[in-house]
């Protein structure tokens, strides 16, 4: 799977027609296809697809926004909204890439690598 997901493969999926309340702790990447409320904590990279909607907390290692995400997240390396995503909240990262089209309304702070 080498998209603009990265090189590395997802390992665990939150599927469309799923809601799922809680806390998430995993050492490899995520994808949220479905709704996720709590907190989402990985070593890895999360997706957030167009299906997807995340409210809550994210600590990770990357973000792709395509879907929604409202509350708080801290991304080690890159967090890319896409054009389709929405952003509403404080987030933390050292790269940010917004889209053309995408929406961030919140707070942005850079961190180093």
């Amino acid at each position: 799977m080498e998209d603009k997901r990265g090189k590395n493969q997802i390992q665990t999926i939150i599927g469309k027609a799923t809601t799922f309340l809680g806390t998430i702790s995993s050492a490899e990447n995520i994808q949220i296809d479905g709704k996720q409320e709590g907190e989402i904590t990985t070593k890895g990279g999360v997706v957030i697809s167009e299906t997807g909607n995340v409210q809550g907390k994210i600590q990770a290692e990357s973000l792709l926004l395509a879907g929604s995400f409202e509350g708080e997240t801290i991304v080690n390396g890159k967090l890319e909204i896409l054009a389709t995503g929405k952003l509403r909240g404080q987030a933390e990262m050292a790269i940010l890439i917004v889209e053309e089209g995408a929406q961030f309304e919140g707070e942005s702070r850079q961190n180093k690598k």
